[in-house]
């Protein structure tokens, strides 16, 4: 999977989550399930990978 067709959805998940005050678990697991249904409907494997390339970014911003 190219995630470069996917940085401007990460790029808002990354914001979304430094924004929201309820945590990143929470805010990832909501865009796990947008990221399931249509338009998208993307494999689960396709998912984890976007959610690790966000989770490894917000690693890196220090959260």
């Amino acid at each position: 999977m190219r995630l470069q067709v996917w940085e401007a959805t990460i790029q808002q998940i990354i914001d979304e989550c430094n924004r929201e005050q309820k945590g990143a678990d929470k805010t990832l697991m909501a865009w796990r399930a947008k990221l399931e249904k249509e338009p998208t409907l993307l494999q689960p494997y396709q998912i984890d990978e976007i959610v690790r390339e966000v989770r490894q970014r917000l690693g890196t911003l220090g959260r």
